[in-house]
């Protein structure tokens, strides 16, 4: 029974110290975010209307994994298993975040972003042209789509936005622009 219970305190004293290192190397961890990721962090959740609250990232050996955290607290590794749209979404806000650290350091070349939104819903897209409008604060962001329905969209999250419709250079000439495509919506 002795050695019993001198085996059951060492290992609790191993387990303890193992869960106090992993707390501190978390806490660490926070405290020492980096601006990028942070930025990252809060672009992802805004543009997911808070269905996502955030990123973190996890130890796994040498490496690092990015984690979004769902709205609910539930943390969810960026893998393949995340929807399209999530995963679009995701990519758009590190590239946000990688285009603010880039301006913090030297004159912010241009945004271009191609109909990014097609994975979007009409609420993230709004969010996201407020993003987009916020990165125009420091340079210039270009958004080029065919869909006549986000320059309305970008217009409410954007007031002052430039929309240039170009014309058609398929359309009959004389003829207004996009009126040989079928309406979308």
């Amino acid at each position: 029974l002795m050695e019993i219970e001198a085996a059951a305190e060492r290992y609790l004293k191993l387990k303890l110290g193992a869960l106090a290192t992993e707390r501190a190397l978390e806490s660490y961890r926070a405290r020492h975010r980096t601006d990028m990721l942070e930025r990252a962090s809060q672009t992802f959740a805004t543009i997911t209307r808070g269905s996502f609250r955030g990123l973190t990232t996890q130890a796994d050996g040498a490496r690092e994994k990015l984690i979004a955290v769902r709205g609910d607290g539930a943390a969810r590794l960026v893998d393949l298993a995340m929807s399209v749209g999530t995963r679009a979404q995701l990519y758009l806000a590190l590239r946000v975040a990688g285009y603010h650290e880039f301006a913090r350091t030297q004159p912010p070349p241009p945004f271009v972003a191609d109909d990014i939104f097609e994975t979007y819903d009409d609420m993230r897209a709004e969010e996201t042209f407020a993003v987009l409008a916020e990165m125009a604060q420091q340079g210039q962001v270009i958004y080029l789509t065919h869909h006549p329905h986000l320059a309305e969209i970008a217009r409410r999250a954007a007031p002052g936005v430039r929309i240039h419709d170009l014309p058609d250079p398929v359309a009959a000439p004389g003829a207004a622009p996009g009126a040989d495509r079928p309406p979308t919506g």
